[in-house]
């Protein structure tokens, strides 16, 4: 995994768990293929392949994908899991604000959205229309990470992982919460936290 076109086709890849699923992507999952490509990269990294078990799913992939991403991430009927850094975090660590909501958590387009905007303008980067009110989407957080691995030196890829990406491990404690264990998203949220965890630049 020494160069860098390796791991932004990996962050490319971990952003497609966390988007709605398309026939495309159940078909890398129906196929196997999805699973073959973590196997080797977890064996080029040397991480533990047990929780690689839950990206085999057979069936109509693609329905039972979407059905559970829906659950899972839109509701309609709360609890579901928002995965977006801004709900993660302080809505602001700006001492100036004096919004009730400041150091609370639980809203979009806080600091890290803001942020994530500036990074986005400063590389003329458009942000998608599903994603305009969460900038800091994991998806495209992820996506972003793939981005600096081709056009961003070592210093900002650790930068970005670490004001960034140090998130994950709630949202994959949230996520195995309401699923199953081995369930393909807890399995996906899982391979997210150990790749950003080992952060191998």
């Amino acid at each position: 995994m020494g160069n860098k076109t390796n791991f932004s086709e990996l962050f490319a890849q971990l952003s497609e768990f966390f988007k709605e699923p398309t026939e495309e992507f159940a078909d890398d999952v129906a196929s196997g293929r999805l699973l073959g490509y973590f196997k080797k990269v977890f064996s080029e990294l040397d991480l533990d392949t047990s929780c690689l078990s839950g990206l085999s799913i057979s069936g109509d992939v693609y329905n039972s994908l979407g059905e559970e991403y829906r659950r899972l991430f839109e509701g309609p009927m709360p609890p579901y899991i928002v995965p977006v850094e801004s709900v993660y975090k302080r809505w602001s660590n700006d001492p100036e604000c004096k919004l009730p909501i400041a150091g609370e958590k639980g809203y979009f387009m806080g600091d890290p959205a803001m942020d994530m905007i500036k990074r986005y303008q400063a590389h003329d980067i458009v942000i998608p229309d599903k994603y305009v009110s969460m900038p800091d989407h994991i998806a495209l957080e992820l996506e972003y990470m793939a981005f600096l691995c081709i056009n961003g030196d070592i210093e900002e890829q650790k930068e970005f992982l670490d004001s960034h990406l140090n998130w994950t491990d709630g949202l994959t404690k949230d996520i195995k919460n309401f699923d199953p264990p081995g369930s393909f998203y807890s399995a996906a949220a899982e391979i997210t936290s150990l790749i950003i965890s080992k952060s191998y630049f």
